[in-house]
C-alpha cells in the first residue's frame, strides 16, 4: 500500500456503508430470527462474496464496464425480489408446531440469496470506485495490492455483518414458545416483504 495513513479513507467509509441497514441486512436479521445464526452463515458468505466481486471490479478499474451492464443487474435485482417475497410468504404461513424444512435453508440456497442481493446493487462498484482513489494510487496497483484491498474489504464486511448476526441470535435465544416464534416468523416475513419492496423500487 502506498500511504498507510490514507488507507483510513477506505476503511472508514467502507465500514460505515456496510453498517447502514439495507435490504441485505434486513434479510440477514430476518433469517437469523426465523432460522438461527448457524443457518444464516451461508447467506452472510454470499453477501461477502458479492461485495468482494464489486470491490475487485473497482480496484481493477472496471467500474465503467460494470455500468454498461445495467440490464443484467435489473434481472438480478428482480430475482432477489422474487426470492424475498417467496421466503416472506413461507415464513408467514409456517406452522411453528411442526418442524419443517425452510425454503432456501440449504447452504447453496442461502449463499445464492446473499450473493444475489449484494450483486443486485451496481451502485456498490460506483461507491468503491469513488472511495478507492482517496486511499490508493489506482494507476500503479499490483495484483498483490488488489488482493490485499479485497481481503481488507472482506474483513471489514465480515466484522460488520457478524455484529448483525450475533445480535439477532441473542434476541432469538430469548424466544421459546410456539406463539413467540409465530410472531417472530410473521415479523420476519413482514421485514422481508419490506426489503423486497425497498429493493424493487431502488434505482
Amino acid at each position: 500500500m502506498h500511504n498507510p495513513t490514507a488507507i483510513w479513507f477506505f476503511i472508514v467509509p467502507f465500514a460505515l456503508a456496510a453498517a447502514v441497514p439495507g435490504p441485505a441486512q434486513g434479510t440477514l436479521v430476518s433469517h437469523v430470527l426465523s432460522r438461527g445464526g448457524r443457518a444464516t452463515i451461508p447467506f452472510v458468505a454470499g453477501m461477502l462474496v458479492g461485495n468482494a466481486i464489486w470491490l475487485a471490479l473497482a480496484a481493477l478499474g472496471l467500474t465503467a464496464i460494470a455500468e454498461k451492464f445495467q440490464s443484467v443487474f435489473i434481472v438480478v435485482k428482480w430475482l432477489g425480489v422474487a426470492y424475498l417475497m417467496f421466503v416472506a410468504w413461507a415464513l408467514w404461513t409456517k406452522n411453528t408446531l411442526q418442524p419443517q424444512r425452510d425454503p432456501g435453508r440449504s447452504v447453496g440456497g442461502g449463499f445464492a440469496a446473499g450473493s444475489l442481493l449484494t450483486l443486485s446493487n451496481p451502485k456498490a462498484v460506483i461507491f468503491f470506485g469513488a472511495v478507492l482513489p482517496h486511499a490508493f494510487d489506482m494507476t500503479s496497483l499490483k495484483p498483490v495490492e488488489i488482493t490485499s484491498i479485497v481481503g481488507l474489504g472482506v474483513a471489514i464486511d465480515l466484522t460488520i455483518q457478524s455484529i448483525y448476526l450475533i445480535t439477532a441470535s441473542k434476541v432469538r435465544s430469548t424466544l421459546r414458545s410456539s406463539r413467540a416464534m409465530r410472531r417472530v416468523n410473521r415479523t420476519s416475513a413482514g421485514l422481508m416483504a419490506g426489503c423486497a419492496g425497498w429493493l424493487a423500487f431502488s434505482r
